[in-house]
């Protein structure tokens, strides 16, 4: 009887630990969507913190930039105040999947890849990334890198891209694009895989010693959700076409860019827009 009543608890404890697990499985993440955002009366967003002019800290410590600026806009649309949270390349992702935060404006590149982990919006700024390096080096091919050593950010387009075209580059993997600037202005790399922006942080310590050498890739950038977030990912993709239309895109692009806004695709090859 003894051993009776002990596998039966067993079994009830394995059941009760199923249970328990599913039910922490579908939490934060889960629960987290755009109305548990209005319930907590705020809107989390992850932005990057080094990354001049889309997100960065000012020299109050306050988050400033393009991105902070859509963030900010998105915010008040739903009329929801923005906390932002920090992240960086490598982890951007694993905290809009672990619920730290709601939503994504960092600098996301869209591609296929990471479609399959995370709900893109339509596309709300373009970036040219190229490699960049002094004006002496004789680099014209993503041949010429064979065994030259070159900067990245973790996890970034350039990553991705120069570790597919370039194979045989040493690529050194940094923690953020500042870490990557500085390695090649302290001559710890030859080149860096360099964002549309680079050429301005280092002619600041560099002036005229450095150009952008060989094109990587164009790529856009969109705000972030969880996969199967259709609520959140409607609500950012009705605010995007508010701000394409109202011109405030375009009032971006001239303040933090200096260029006009750019036209932007309808679609990208294995990356939708729009929750399934």
């Amino acid at each position: 009887m003894l051993t009776f009543l002990m596998c039966r608890r067993a079994v009830l404890a394995g059941i009760a630990s199923v249970v328990l697990a599913l039910t922490i499985g579908l939490s934060p993440a889960d629960a987290q969507t755009l109305e548990a955002a209005k319930e907590r009366g705020k809107l989390l967003v992850g932005i990057q913190g080094d990354n001049v002019p889309l997100g960065f800290l000012d020299s109050q410590g306050k988050n400033d930039g393009y991105d902070a600026d859509m963030a900010r806009m998105f915010g008040k649309k739903l009329g929801l105040p923005v906390e932002f949270v920090i992240v960086t390349n490598q982890n951007r992702i694993a905290a809009l999947q672990s619920g730290k935060v709601d939503v994504l404006f960092s600098s996301l590149a869209m591609n296929a890849e990471r479609a399959k982990v995370l709900q893109y919006s339509q596309p709300y700024i373009a970036n040219q990334v190229s490699v960049l390096a002094a004006k002496d080096k004789p680099y014209k091919t993503f041949s010429d890198l064979k065994g030259v050593a070159i900067g990245v950010p973790k996890g970034s387009s350039q990553d991705i891209q120069l570790t597919k075209l370039a194979p045989d580059a040493d690529i050194k993997r940094f923690d953020d694009d500042s870490a990557t600037v500085q390695a090649l202005l302290s001559g710890q790399v030859d080149a860096v895989g360099a964002n549309q922006f680079y050429l301005a942080r280092v002619e600041k310590q560099a002036p005229g010693a450095y150009e952008y050498k060989i094109p990587i890739v164009a790529t856009y950038n969109g705000a972030g959700c969880r996969l199967g977030d259709k609520e959140m990912n409607k609500a950012l993709n009705d605010f995007i076409d508010e701000a394409k239309s109202s011109g405030k895109i375009a009032e971006l692009y001239k303040k933090w860019i200096n260029a006009e806004a750019p036209e932007f695709p309808t679609k990208i090859e294995g990356v939708p827009y729009s929750t399934q």
